[in-house]
This record gives structure tokens, sequence and C-alpha cells, in this order.
């Protein structure tokens, strides 16, 4: 290690200079001819190396504050990336800082033994040269030489010639840096007076800094998305941004409407001195200014603006005209061909309210604005977009007139964070706009918004206003229709009329099918609705899946839901809404609406359509309501009826019994005791008229319901029908005939199972219905008789179904619930009107159901359901003993007649038989253990059959007790079995039933 004491170098190179003075006053005038500090310092870099012959030569500068040093300027190393050519250590530090501290020459061989050596590379020099730079007594650097390839030192000769040129490349270099300091301040007074040019002043700015600094400046500012661009529009990475940072790029932060920017010069390899960054930082603090100026002017241009505009909204009703004059407006600001205002209409859609220069005159326009399109771009980046020619643009739309355009500006619409629509403006030239109509087009975008929302929102409060104006229209008119296909008639014309749809269609379910019941469009109810509307099965299309979730449904473009399906009818639909209708929460049918307008329908339309469906599904079931609260008042006038009637015949049942038990028994005593046969012959024949009367009776009460049985034996329905028609063939083939007519009569059964219920009663059943069917073919024609098995979901049990079906002359609709009712005859005087009562009150009594269908000319058909049922258990009766052991008999009745005839029937078979005539009488008499058998009747004045009963059940719990009635058929077996009734004797009764019940009421003692 050496000094500059130490010994020159023995070894003369190509540096060894005989006569330095002529070299040094050479590169002199070449490193003083310039004031340009750049080319300053690559000059000295140049003549140092010329004149010493080193391999690096390094010029060092010192801060304004004298602390440190840093590497200026470089020569010998452009192999090395720039962040290895740029050094910086504190004064006093290595090589160089000693040479600056100590303002003293230092010349070093091997100077990794010098502990002042500070690595820098990754190999170190052999020799180093470090010469003060100084002027005016103040060292402001150093002049830096270093050997790599020769280990020996520097020559004196050379060190004093390039401590001479050191002398003059500080003057220059000092020179140079005061020049730059003159140039800055004139750069800042041009930079400042640049800010006043609000809309220019970034460019000035930016041309006087790249003029200045060498470099062109780079102005990197965030979107609002936080993506990073710079002036021109290119996407910067933070990568990039780190990178400049690294290569020590000028650097300063900015914020521009909040945003970070940063304004960058980067030249590599450069210099960059402290009046440098302070002259960007300036420049960056006038940029910042004059953008606030501008936003404040803009803001005042936009408050005025607005102003203008708010007046006009205020002065002018028609909103079409405050429409149209904003677009009169933007015409100047920006010079367009077309120019239009969509508004959004949903998630997926924008609307055109107002155009201008467009060459259709479409009043109907939707766009779709789902991902993929233009819109929502717009929406998603929050900031005008420009396409130069649209027509390349993949998410361009077809719509009317979009075919001419080439240029396109799209400016979003915002109102409080909020898109509310979007701005379109175009030129039919590609590459028509320029920056700046795009920033006024998002200038006259923002200044319009709230206008064009005030706007918006009216026609949303007059749409809202005539859907409740269509609505109170609907309400009125649907209180006076009494018809359900009236009122979807009405609905759906109302609909299409109001709003101009394509096509409204109104479908109830019928089945497993959508029926159409009303149209109104394209097609028209009634055009061969059949062919035009076919049937469509529930689970079809969009109709199936509101059907089967019972929910309304928007689908503002049919081609993009598969569930769609195509009607050949309607080849212009584009859009459809399918709305449910609920009738006492159970889907009645289905209101649906085409349009031929992609994106047409709104929450407004759904809301307006689901109230109408609602609407119409109260009023279906008001009148359901109403249809069976008239059949439940007709019902309870028919019971009402019957009541009275039923009272009327039970009374007359009750006298007509006791006359018949007197009469029936009378005569059979004396058919007992006489011989002679023509006495013989007299008394069967009112035997058999006692009888038939019995039957008479037993139906009149049937018919006033007053029975309690219930059917309750094994019937074969096929059997029923067949004998049905072998009682009837007199009349409808032997009377027929002989009236010169034919009545065919057709049988169709199926095998049945074995029902329960009452053979007679359903053979009466058939019989009154096979009669009427012959009564109303006075010309002839055909009956036909079917059964078959009924599905269980009818009866909610198994059935079996019998139809009986005529071509006669029919039944009016109005007269079907009528024809049911008691004395109610379409015959005429030859008609007693109870044939049907009769028949419904049968079908009825077995838990079935009975059904009508006819009309005047086409026949009538009945239809009945019978539950099978389950036959009762078998009861094995007691058989009575043929000689009944003699017992004591007390018989209790009001009427003289009945109790002298049981009295007389029971002592012919040898009993021993008192007799009361009221039920006080008999308690009065009763004793304990002296009568084995009370035979009482249930209908006496001041104590009935009941209370004598349980009186004398209370004094002998052990004898038998016979209930003497005419009402047997009222009372209901388990309930006498409760009161302690050990059996039932009905009137009129036989010699053989008094014998039979006697002697099992003795055989069960």
């Amino acid at each position: 290690m050496t000094n500059s004491n130490s010994p020159l170098n023995p070894h003369p190179t190509n540096a060894d200079i005989t006569s330095p003075i002529a070299p040094i006053l050479a590169l002199s005038k070449v490193v003083l001819s310039s004031l340009d500090l750049r080319d300053v310092l690559q000059h000295v870099l140049v003549a140092t190396r010329e004149l010493s012959g080193a391999d690096v030569v390094a010029i060092w500068l010192l801060d304004e504050q004298d602390e440190w040093l840093t590497s200026a300027a470089v020569l010998g190393l452009e192999d090395r990336p720039e962040h290895e050519r740029l050094f910086r250590m504190r004064v006093g530090e290595g090589i160089a800082g000693w040479a600056v501290a100590h303002q003293q020459i230092l010349h070093i061989t091997d100077p990794v033994r010098d502990p002042r050596y500070i690595p820098k590379l990754d190999r170190h020099p052999a020799v180093i040269l470090a010469i003060p730079l100084i002027v005016r007594d103040h060292c402001f650097g150093a002049l830096s030489l270093s050997r790599f390839t020769i280990d020996s030192s520097f020559r004196r000769e050379v060190i004093e010639t390039i401590t001479i040129f050191a002398d003059l490349a500080a003057i220059a270099i000092d020179n140079a840096t005061t020049a730059q300091m003159l140039r800055r301040a004139t750069a800042r007074e041009r930079i400042l007076a640049y800010s006043a040019e609000i809309y220019q002043a970034e460019t000035l700015i930016m041309r006087e800094l790249a003029d200045v600094l060498g470099a062109e400046p780079r102005l990197i500012t965030t979107t609002p998305d936080e993506h990073l661009l710079d002036q021109a529009g290119q996407p910067v990475t933070e990568h990039e941004l780190d990178l400049l940072r690294k290569e020590g790029a000028l650097m300063v932060d900015l914020r521009f409407n909040g945003l970070p920017a940063w304004l960058v010069v980067h030249a590599p390899g450069r210099y960059w001195r402290k009046e440098d960054a302070d002259l960007l930082a300036f420049a960056a603090a006038q940029m910042m200014r004059a953008r606030q100026r501008a936003f404040e002017q803009r803001a005042h241009a936009r408050a005025e603006a607005l102003s203008n505009l708010v007046a006009l909204t205020n002065a002018r009703i028609d909103h079409a005209s405050v429409l149209d004059q904003i677009l009169i407006e933007l015409q100047r600001f920006v010079n367009f061909d077309s120019a239009c205002v969509f508004v959004v209409h949903d998630e997926e859609y924008v609307r055109l309210i107002a155009q201008r220069g467009l060459r259709s005159k479409a009043d109907q326009v939707t766009l779709y604005a789902g991902p993929g399109s233009l819109i929502n771009d717009l929406r998603r980046l929050g900031t005008a977009i420009y396409h130069p020619d649209v027509q390349r643009v993949p998410g361009w739309q077809k719509v009317p007139d979009s075919d001419i355009i080439r240029s396109w500006i799209g400016v979003p619409l915002r109102v409080d964070q909020n898109i509310i629509g979007v701005l379109t403006i175009d030129k039919w030239m590609p590459n028509s706009f320029t920056a700046e109509d795009v920033g006024a087009a998002q200038m006259f975008g923002e200044q319009v918004a709230a206008v064009i929302n005030n706007v918006r929102l009216l026609r949303e409060a007059q749409e809202r206003a005539r859907q409740f104006q269509v609505l109170q229209q609907f309400s009125a008119r649907i209180g006076t229709l009494r018809n359900v296909d009236q009122l979807l008639d009405e609905a759906s014309q109302l609909l299409h009329r109001s709003f101009g749809y394509y096509q409204v269609l109104i479908g109830v379910i019928e089945g497993e099918q959508i029926m159409v019941r009303a149209a109104h469009g394209h097609l028209m109810q009634g055009q061969s609705q059949q062919h035009l509307f076919p049937p469509l099965p529930i689970t079809t299309g969009i109709s199936g899946w509101v059907i089967s979730h019972a929910r309304p449904v928007i689908v503002n473009d049919v081609m993009r839901d598969e569930r769609y399906v195509h009607h050949p009818n309607l080849p212009a639909t584009a859009a459809e809404m399918i709305v449910p209708i609920l009738v006492d929460e159970q889907i009645f049918g289905i209101i649906i609406i085409e349009s031929a307008v992609r994106g047409i329908f709104s929450q407004g339309d759904l809301d307006l359509v689901t109230a109408m469906a609602h609407l119409i599904g109260v009023t279906i079931a008001n009148l359901n309501h109403d249809a069976e609260l008239q059949r439940a008042r007709e019902q309870l006038i028919e019971r009402d009826r019957l009541r009275a009637l039923g009272e009327l015949s039970s009374g007359v049942a009750h006298d007509f019994n006791n006359l018949l038990a007197s009469i029936l028994g009378h005569v059979q005593l004396l058919l007992a005791e006489v011989d002679d046969p023509r006495l013989h012959e007299g008394l069967r024949a009112i035997e058999v008229a006692a009888l038939d009367g019995t039957t008479t009776v037993s139906r009149l009460q049937g018919f006033a319901q007053t029975s309690r049985s219930m059917p309750n034996s094994p019937v074969d329905l096929n059997q029923v029908v067949a004998e049905s028609l072998a009682l009837t063939r007199p009349r409808w083939r032997d009377e027929a005939q002989s009236r010169g007519i034919a009545i065919d009569v057709r049988t169709e059964t199926s095998p049945l199972p074995i029902i329960v219920g009452d053979a007679t009663a359903l053979r009466e059943l058939v019989i009154n219905l096979v009669l009427n069917a012959i009564d109303a073919m006075p010309e002839g024609g055909a009956i036909t008789l079917r059964t078959a098995p009924a599905p269980s979901d009818i009866l909610g049990e198994p059935a079996v179904m019998l139809e009986i079906q005529d071509t006669g002359v029919g039944i009016d609709p109005a007269l079907h619930e009528q024809i049911f009712a008691p004395f109610f005859s379409t015959k005429g005087s030859r008609g007693t009107g109870m044939g049907l009562a009769l028949a419904r009150g049968i079908v009825q009594q077995h838990g079935g159901r009975m059904t009508l269908e006819s009309d005047l000319g086409k026949g009538t058909t009945f239809r009945i359901w019978l539950p099978v049922g389950l036959p009762p258990p078998i009861e094995q009766p007691a058989q009575p003993s043929v000689t009944a052991p003699t017992s004591c008999i007390l018989v209790v009745d009001d009427e003289e007649a009945v109790r002298q005839v049981l009295v007389r029937i029971l002592k012919r078979f040898g009993h021993h038989v008192e007799e009361a005539a009221s039920g006080e009488a008999a308690l009065a008499q009763f004793r304990v253990g002296h009568y084995q058998v009370v035979c009482t009747d249930l209908g006496m004045p001041s104590m009935s059959g009941w209370e004598l009963a349980a009186h004398i059940r209370q004094i002998d719990p052990n004898v038998r007790i016979v209930l003497v009635t005419g009402w047997s058929e009222q009372i209901d077996p388990e309930e006498a079995r409760s009161r302690q009734i050990d059996a039932i004797l009905a009137k009129p009764f036989t010699i053989q039933q008094v014998q039979a019940v006697i002697a099992n009421v003795l055989a069960s003692a």
C-alpha cells in the first residue's frame, strides 16, 4: 500500500506524457465549451481517461448538505447493470470520501489492505487515485481513477497532469452547475405560468420538464378500480413502479381525486441533483393546483348547467321535451351524428327513453346490460369508454340503426354512487372522437345524470299511476261479472288494450292440461281457438315451472332460457312474463304475457299482473263461495221442506202402523179360527192389503229420512240392474211397441265387488231412473246402463259406478238442482215430483254421490258412485223353541185396539196376559217376580215407553222388556240396548213375529 509519496510507476505506459501542457489545454477547452452538466461530466471522464490511461474513472459530487457523495458519472463500467454503477457514501468514507474530507490527493496501491477502502464491486482495483475537486476553497467532490489490469501506481507526471486538469474540470463543473440552477429557476417560472392554462397545463408542464431534465416524464395515475395508467393510457404494473424506484428514477408522490399518483423522470445512469428533484416536486404541485382549478371551473360549469337543466325541468311538464333539450345541449359539447339516453330497466337490461339523430323511430328499444356487454363494462368501470370502431367490438348489440354506428362513446349516468342509466354518443365514421370529446362527454354525463334521474322517476311514477288506474278499472269491472269466462276475457283484453302487449293469454288448469280460456293480441280468442291454442301439459315450458313452483317469473330473453317452448303462431315473441292465479291457495290457472321486445318487462309490470291475478283469484273464490252459499241455501230450504214433510209423514206413519197392527192382527187371528173358504179368501185379501200398506208406510218413513237403520246387506249391483230392467220391461218394450216406437236398452256391465247396501232400495233407485228415461223419450231412443269399478279418490274409499244414460229431450241446466226437490216435476200432471227426490235420498243413505249431466236436446246422464263398504258380522239369531214356556206378560198401550189384538195373540200361545192403558197404570199394578215379560208401546201420553222401561228396571232388573212401536225404523239398536230394552216389536206385527220375539226373550232370560 502506498500514498501519493510512493515512487513513480517503473513501467511506462501509453499514458506517459512528455509535455502535458498541450493536451491539458486542448482537453480543457472541450470541457469548458459546454454549460450542460451532463455534457461537462462526460467530457471530464473521457479527458481524464485519455490523460491517465485509467480503467475506470468516476466523478463524485457532494450533496447540498456536504454529507453524502454520489457517483455522478462513471466511465469504464458500461458492462455493469445501472444499479451497479451508482454509488453513494458518506464524506470521510472510502478513498474518495477521505480525499474530500481532507482535501488532499490520495494515491493507493493494493487498496484492499487499506482500512479506508470500501469495496463497491465484485472485483478489487490494483491502484486508486482520488483528487479533490475544489473551487474557491470549497471542495464539492472528487475525481477517482482506478486500475484493474495494471498493478503499478500512477507515475508522478500523470498525477501532476491529472491534478492540473482536475482544477480546470472543477471550474467547468461549477459553471455548469450554476447554469443548471439558472435554467431550473427559469423553468419554474414557465411551469408556474403554464399552470394557469387549466386544460393544457399538464401537457405544457410535461413538455417543459422534458426539455429541462433531458428525459421524458411520466404521469402515473390510479383509476377508481385501482389500476395504474400513464398519461398515454398505457397500463403500469406495481413491479414496474418498484423497478423505477430501485433504479434511482426521480419520483414525486401526488394525489388526484383522492387516489395516489406519481410524477416520474427516469434516465438510466443519470445523476440527479437536489435541484432536479425540487423542480419535479414543484411541477407536480403546479399540476395538482391546475387540476384543482380545472375541477373548480368544471364544478362551477356543472352547477350552472345543472341549474339551467333543473329550471328547464321545472318549466316543462313534458319529460320528452326535457330529454330532447338535454341532447340538444350535448351537441354543443360534443359533435355527434346520433345520441341516446338509456335508463336501467333491471339488473340485465337498459331501456331507451330518448334519442336524437337515429334514422329509425323505434320507441321500445332495450339493450342487454349483463356480463359481456358494453353496458356492463360501463357499469363496472364507472367512467366513460371510447371505441374508435365499435363494429369490431364483440359485445356490440344489433338494434335499430346499430349497423351505421362506428365511433362510440358510452358514459355511465351516476347518482349517489348508483348507475341509473347510460348516455351513448355516436359518429357514423370510425376514429371520429378525440380524448377531449371523451372528457367533455364524461363531464356532460355528470351534469345531466340528476336531471335524467328526475325524468326517470317521473316516468316511473306516471307508469305506476297508469297501472293503478288499470287496476281500478279492473276492480270496478269485475264487481259486475258473474261468470269466470267473462272475468278472464275482461282481464286479458284490458292488459292488451292498456299496454299493447304482443299477446295476452289466460289459461286454466283442467286435470293435467292447461286450457286457454282468454286471448287478446296478435291472436284473438275465437280464431279457431282449438287449433291456435291446443291444450298443453302442465309440466311444459316456463308455464310448467310457474305451476310447479307457484311463483311468477319474468324471462326478458326467451332465447336464453332453455325452459322456453316456442309457439308456432307467436313467432315474434322475445320476452315472456307468467303469473299464477291462485284460488283458495290452489293454482287455478296462469296469465301469460308475450312481448316482441327483449328486456321489456320490469318489476312494476310483474307487480301489476300479480295484483290482477290476485283480484281474479279472489273474484273466482267469491263466485265459488256465492255458488256454494246458494247451493247451501237451496239445500237448507229443501231440508226444511223435508223436515216438515218428515214430521207430517212420521205422525201419519205412526197412526197407520197402529191401524195396520190392529187390522193385521185381527185378520190373522180370524184366519186361524175360520174354516169357511170364502171367508178365508176374503180375510187373506185383507191380510195382503195390510202387508202392502206396511211397505208403503216403510217407504214413507224412508223418504222422510226418519229411519236410522243403515243398509247392511250384501248386494250385487249388476244383479240389481238386471232385476230392475226385468221389472220395467213392460214399460220400455211392451208399452213402447204398442205405441209404435222403439226403445233400445243396452247394458255395459263390468265385474264388480259385492257392496254393502239395500237391494230393494237400489232396485227402486234404478227403476225410478229408467222410468224417467222412458218418459224423456216420447219418440223412442236408447237407454244405456253401465257399471264399472270407480277410482277410490272419488269417495275416498273403494267404490263402484253406475251410469244411466238416455238420448231423450234433456234437462235445462238451470233446473239441474231443482229437479231433486220433492214435488218438483218437469212432466206436468203426469209426474209426482218424488222419483228423483227418493233416488237422491237412497244414494245419500248409502253414503254415495250422484251427479247429473244434461242439456236441452242432448240427452241425460245420471252417474252414481256407491262405496263398497264392509259387511257387518252376521248375527245368528236364537231359534225360538217350538213349544215356548208359558209366562205372565204385561201389555201396556194407550191404543185399545192394538193392545187387545196383542193380548189375544199372546193368550192364543198359552201365556197369562194382563194389560194396562198407560205407564202409570202399569207401574201401579207391577209386582216384582210376577211378570216375566213386559210389552210396552213407545209413544204414550204422560209417560213414554222409555220412561216406563226405566222405572220397571229399577223395580225388577230380571224382567224382559219388549218395546212395541210404529217408529221402529227411527230407533237405533245401540240406543235401545243402552236403555236395557231386550227386543223391539215393530208395528204392524204378524202373529209369527210376536211368537218369535216372545220366544227369543224368554230363551235369553
